[in-house]
């Protein structure tokens, strides 16, 4: 019996008290707590349970409010564990003394590094579900400052998350720590404490009990998409009696719903056929066999005999997969689909289904699918390999390594597993090894383009620039960053002799990349060539200021007259830059003075104070953008320091965060249409620019501004690794996390730096 003697078992809930009663039986299963409270709005009658009635909760914010405000009144334990109906304690022998340690710990949440959101930052543990809380935060929480920002848990470990530590001393868990405690979406290896959400009953509750719990289920659970989701993972999962309960009390209370109508159909068709043994009974199918060791075992089909018609509809539903049309998709989704009515433990309908859904960033349907497949085929390379993927997308890197190198133990010469072991060996900055495993990559397969791509990135990060130039131009043949290769008539520049040449150079990346290497055309022009500038119209004013920039044309406009032509990012191979030619002479632009003298008067209002450019978010459409935007709620602490003006160099749907922020009446706006020339006149008036990974960072360091640059812990190749500065801008310090997602920190060191009067009043 585990003893919690210093912690009470609560749960809040006036919507589903039997689901809730349920929870906090389960819960108190091998564990001894100091006590048993349910707050509800009715009495009941619950041996070993104290029920105190309380108002009813109409809705999830008076929920919200209630455990932010009032919980405290209930609770005089050291710890409280809260829990809900659809997440409580599923393992007792996870439980770690060490969890103690912490204010609050939860499952962390998985949106906050979804491609969706774009988010990636140190505040992810938090789902206030399943979660174990002291009684110092109950008592910090009553800070009036504190005050209900959306959902509880998120108020407490997003918004007030700063305040929360720096003046209260509350200490959250570790990532770490907090996969040990629970899970939500991504389900760890070892088996945690607890958990949270209905989707992942199919995981931790018995089909047949699911079954019973379903006649529980409110008209409002049956219309979550909570219970949706759980009755997609029963299909995948092959739990047909469960899958077929759970839609038919979706159909209950909507009976227009149509997918609930398709996989019912589904699922009572395989709930009658497929044999439903437990796995130590004779297997039906009447081989004298334990069901574990028959049609029970991983890898058995669930139905005798895989038809060779099924095999020829995966081969027609793979041939339209791989085309990736969406109607080609959805073709093959379909086919996957019903080829598991039939074949429910079809391994490679399994696994495809997920691929499908991992493709979609549907990582909670995609990563039951495939770890299903791969227990089933534990000897298919390719499972293991795509598993990775999903794993890698779910931010589970020692895990993604693991699928991989299991790939590779089964087919060593799988060169597109090797390539994706580069990549998860480079998210965690070991690039030596990263560069083996592209290499190994390569050799197997010499015309793997991506490969060569990451190799040329993994080695420019590790300064080993003449090899890195070389194959950086392997981008020149992915359609994803080749499609302006062909562009332009004429020779590409080889060069040679640029002395009375006019030479197009054109940028083919972000406005980042056409800023950091426009100031090459410099070098150009001390050698006699005339450099033409094609780029878009936003930019076009910033490279007519550049030394040796004889013309800027516009994209639309005729073509002038030119020579050769070359792509910007190529010209550090063609030039031969070493990390000791660097060209960084700053600045590199210019604003002219009307532009300047007008943003002078936007900072006017400021007086004295040092003036302060904030940039937190780049494009959501970059391909690593979760990783290198933050939230600006994570910022906050910034704006507890006194004495600064702070201005928003923000723009895009990031900027709207200012509006919910507590700092909005500290961060000044900008303006949603500005030109990028008035942003870099604001820029050049400014007294530091703090930004993450953005062309903002590249706008102020060809403007030779202060500027302070935000970096993930796996950072861009520009950027390299364990320095402060950037060979390219001599006026840039660099901020890294110091582990994957860790924002916490890099704030912590930007605040230390303001607060030690790193500026002075103007």
């Amino acid at each position: 019996m585990l003893e919690l003697s210093s912690v009470t078992l609560c749960c809040l809930d006036t919507a589903n008290p039997e689901l809730a009663l349920r929870a906090l039986r389960c819960s108190v299963s091998g564990i001894r707590f100091a006590r048993t409270l349910f707050l509800t709005d009715r009495a009941y009658d619950a041996p070993g349970i104290d029920v105190r009635v309380v108002a009813p909760l109409e809705s999830r914010e008076a929920y919200s409010a209630f455990v932010l405000k009032t919980l405290v009144e209930h609770i005089d334990t050291a710890h409280v564990l809260l829990i809900q109906w659809d997440g409580y304690v599923i393992n007792p022998a996870a439980w770690r003394t060490e969890f103690l340690t912490c204010d609050y710990i939860g499952a962390k949440w998985f949106w906050h590094t979804s491609q969706k959101e774009a988010l990636h930052d140190a505040m992810r543990v938090g789902n206030g579900g399943f979660s174990l809380r002291s009684r110092k935060l109950l008592i910090a929480l009553q800070d009036s400052r504190v005050e209900l920002a959306g959902p509880e848990d998120a108020t407490i470990c997003r918004v007030f998350r700063p305040l929360l530590e720096r003046e209260h001393g509350i200490v959250f868990g570790s990532e770490a720590l907090a996969d040990a405690f629970a899970f939500e979406v991504a389900y760890p290896i070892g088996k945690p404490f607890g958990f949270h959400g209905l989707f992942n009953f199919c995981r931790v509750v018995p089909p047949d009990e699911i079954v019973e719990l379903t006649r529980l289920f409110t008209p409002e659970i049956a219309r979550s998409p909570q219970l949706l989701q759980l009755g997609r993972n029963c299909m995948a999962m092959g739990q047909w009696r469960a899958a077929a309960a759970i839609f038919q009390r979706i159909l209950d209370v909507d009976p227009t719903h149509a997918e609930g109508t398709a996989a019912l159909a589904t699922a009572s068709t395989n709930a009658a056929t497929v044999p439903t043994a437990g796995r130590n009974d004779p297997c039906p199918c009447g081989s004298g066999k334990r069901y574990k060791h028959c049609h029970g075992a991983a890898g058995a089909s669930a139905m005798v005999g895989a038809s060779v018609a099924s095999e020829d509809r995966l081969k027609q539903a793979l041939a339209l997969h791989q085309r990736g049309a969406p109607g080609d998709m959805a073709a093959a989704e379909a086919t996957y689909r019903d080829v598991l009515v039939r074949e429910p433990d079809n391994a490679l309908a399994q696994h495809f289904l997920g691929v499908i859904h991992y493709q979609r960033g549907e990582l909670a349907t995609a990563l039951p699918l495939l770890e299903r497949a791969v227990a089933a085929r534990p000897g298919e390379a390719e499972f293991h390999n795509n598993l990775g993927l999903a794993l890698a997308a779910a931010d589970r890197e020692t895990d993604a390594l693991a699928a991989y190198r299991a790939a590779l133990s089964l087919k060593p010469d799988h060169a597109v597993a090797w390539n994706n072991l580069g990549l998860a060996l480079q998210a965690r900055n070991d690039v030596r090894a990263a560069i083996d495993a592209y290499r190994h990559a390569l050799a197997l397969q010499p015309d793997f383009a991506h490969a060569r791509w990451n190799l040329s990135l993994a080695l420019l990060l590790d300064g080993q620039f003449a090899e890195g130039w070389r194959e950086y131009d392997a981008r020149l043949v992915l359609p994803e960053l080749g499609r302006d290769r062909h562009r332009f008539p004429g020779p590409r520049w080889d060069g040679t002799a640029p002395a009375g040449k006019m030479l197009l150079l054109y940028p083919e990346q972000g406005l980042g990349d056409a800023l950091q290497f426009a100031r090459y055309a410099t070098l150009l022009a001390e050698a006699g060539a005339r450099c033409v500038i094609r780029c878009p119209d936003a930019l076009a004013p910033l490279p007519a200021t550049i030394p040796g920039v004889a013309e800027v044309s516009r994209d639309g406009e005729a073509l002038p007259p030119y020579e050769a032509h070359l792509p910007l990012l190529s010209l550090p191979r063609v030039l031969g830059t070493t990390a000791e030619t660097i060209p960084a002479t700053v600045p590199y632009i210019a604003v002219s003075e009307v532009k300047r003298t007008a943003a002078r008067a936007t900072l006017a209002h400021a007086g004295a104070a040092p003036r302060i450019g904030l940039c937190w978010a780049g494009s959501a459409a970059h391909g690593n953008d979760r990783n290198r935007s933050l939230p600006l709620a994570a910022l906050a602490p910034l704006f507890a320091v006194p004495g600064i003006a702070w201005f928003s160099l923000q723009q895009g749907k990031a900027a709207a965060q200012i509006a919910a922020s507590p700092a909005a009446d500290r961060l000044v706006p900008f303006p949603a249409d500005a030109a990028l020339v008035d942003t870099a006149a604001l820029i050049a008036e400014l007294d530091l620019i703090i930004t993450v990974d953005t062309s903002i960072a590249h706008l102020a360091g060809a403007l030779a501004r202060p500027t302070w640059v935000l970096l993930p812990f796996a950072p861009d190749w520009r950027w390299q690794l364990g320095r402060d500065d950037s060979p390219w801008y001599p006026t840039l310090r660099l901020f890294r996390q110091p582990r994957p997602r860790d924002w916490q920190s890099v704030v912590a060191r930007v605040q230390a730096r303001l607060e030690a009067g790193a500026l002075e009043p103007r």
